[in-house]
């Protein structure tokens, strides 16, 4: 008998399996779930035409892409004509895989540097040739695809927008923040580099939600995310093998010796949260595979994955993935919750490192030292700071993140983005980014239920519990202020509110 029979006809699961089927049946008609898997009356189509101030704004859109809209007609209309187009290229050149490839290239390409971030991000930084785009790199690609999108978008003829409904939510933060950044900024260059944090990442959203085109080029994408996956965790394992030195102030002296890898990210904890995006996807992948050899392919990549976020070491991280790999078994098929179970136990009996580090986690002794020195004390200090100006915050920039600790005398890491959030933008700020992300997991599962393709339906699935998993470990970390990290979560959203544009494109 094997393990999945064993399980599916156990007690246990049968009880589970009625559970989950009851709560199913019950949840099908309730006000909540209606309201989480249909379109928001604020940003439904109808309210949106309906609207003045947002039917100036297309207006005033409208008359500033009109000239480029005239222009993109005269380069279509005088390209055929020109004396470059007749030129009679010789044949090899015509026939080049290479000037084909070249003269093919679209903005969309431009989305292959956002799949492998991590990877470039540390060859820019090894490479002193390309050190000086360590820390921009990232900034200049965001720009370049803002700026080359609609260019391109007129000389093809069709200046159009993906209309996702998260839109509203996401210009109504802009607001708040904008109030708050003029209520509340004692040093402006302090305060417009902590607002960053916030805006800047979420212009990734509209790439994602609009230069999705096809099946074709999402599938191709993923393939490339569960490379680069891959290639993060190989390295993680390499170093784990290889015995890496861990820093002291990456483990608590009271557990003794630990060993946490850090691949290419340069923190444990980022690469377990970096490892929460990619392990959903993989797992749906091998999920939709239907050959043996795609199936082994994408089972040795999702091993690879699982066990260098356990190398990892982060907690966090650990939770956070059960937390959500629960979410994504309930969405996709229930019986992976007994086997999720088992694993999560075998996990903690057969690895050492983890019942120590989970185990420690709820000592008394943790508590002493965390209390000391560590996350409580921390947390405490940021609360109390808090109490000084709960309703608008003390600036951004000016406590518990990578802002703070570079330019403010005597600040450090709060190891909690909504308590830093709290403490910065006060409690009109926190409810502001709550309200907006709980608007992409609405929107997102809108979108997954609109979706009838399984295939597309189950990778919707892992881009929900892969958000999910970091929006949860940013309760124990500061996530949202890595550059790769927030780039990641807001891309992926928009493509995940994509699917449902892309499932009946013809380009498989």
């Amino acid at each position: 008998m094997t393990l999945d029979s064993t399980l599916t006809n156990s007690t246990a699961f049968r009880a589970l399996k009625s559970l989950v089927r009851t709560a199913a049946d019950y949840g099908a008609g309730s006000y909540i779930l209606k309201k989480l898997s249909t379109q928001p009356l604020y940003t439904s189509t109808g309210t949106m035409k309906g609207s003045c101030i947002l039917r100036w704004f297309s207006a005033l859109a409208a008359l500033l892409l009109t000239p480029l809209a005239a222009a993109g007609n005269i380069v279509r209309q005088s390209a055929s004509g020109s004396l470059i187009y007749k030129i009679n290229a010789p044949h090899v050149f015509l026939q080049s895989r290479i000037i084909r490839a070249i003269t093919a290239t679209r903005v969309e390409t431009a989305l292959w540097p956002v799949i492998f971030y991590p990877v470039l991000d540390f060859l820019f930084k090894k490479i002193p040739a390309f050190a000086f785009l360590s820390g921009s790199w990232d900034e200049l690609l965001l720009v370049f695809i803002i700026a080359a999108w609609p260019v391109q978008m007129a000389v093809r003829g069709r200046l159009s927008y993906r209309y996702t409904g998260l839109e509203v939510p996401l210009l109504i933060y802009l607001g708040v923040a904008i109030f708050l950044f003029l209520m509340r900024s004692p040093n402006i260059s302090l305060a417009i580099e902590g607002l960053r944090v916030y805006l800047e990442y979420m212009l990734w959203f509209l790439v994602g939600s609009n230069l999705i085109l096809n099946r074709r080029q999402f599938n191709a994408l993923v393939k490339g995310m569960i490379a680069a996956a891959f290639l993060v965790a190989a390295y993680g394992i390499y170093q784990y093998m290889t015995g890496i030195s861990t820093p002291d102030s990456w483990v608590d002296k009271a557990e003794g010796n630990v060993s946490r890898v850090y691949s290419i990210v340069k923190s444990p904890n980022v690469l377990g949260s970096l490892l929460l995006f990619f392990i959903p996807v993989t797992a749906a992948q091998m999920f939709n595979s239907i050959s043996r050899r795609d199936r082994c392919i994408y089972l040795a990549a999702l091993t690879a994955q699982l066990a260098c976020l356990v190398l990892s070491g982060s907690r966090g991280a650990w939770l956070a993935f059960g937390a959500s790999a629960a979410i994504f078994s309930l969405m996709y098929n229930p019986r992976l919750l007994a086997i999720l179970a088992a694993a999560a136990a075998a996990a903690v009996n057969l690895v050492p490192s983890i019942a120590a580090r989970l185990g420690y986690l709820f000592s008394p002794a943790y508590m002493a030292s965390s209390s000391r020195g560590g996350r409580l004390a921390l947390w405490t200090m940021g609360y109390n700071k808090f109490l000084y100006s709960p309703v608008l915050g003390s600036g951004f920039g000016t406590f518990g993140g990578a802002v703070a600790a570079r330019r403010v005398p005597g600040s450090t890491y709060v190891d909690n983005f909504y308590l830093k959030t709290l403490v910065e933008s006060g409690v009109l700020g926190l409810l502001a980014l709550l309200w907006v992300i709980a608007e992409v997991f609405r929107h997102g599962y809108a979108a997954y239920k609109k979706i009838s393709c399984p295939s597309l339906k189950i990778m919707a699935a892992a881009l929900i519990t892969g958000l999910l998993g970091v929006t949860l470990h940013n309760s124990v970390e500061n996530i949202f202020e890595v550059p790769m990290m927030s780039t990641y979560f807001w891309f992926l959203a928009g493509v995940l509110l994509s699917l449902p544009h892309i499932e009946k494109t013809s380009k498989e």
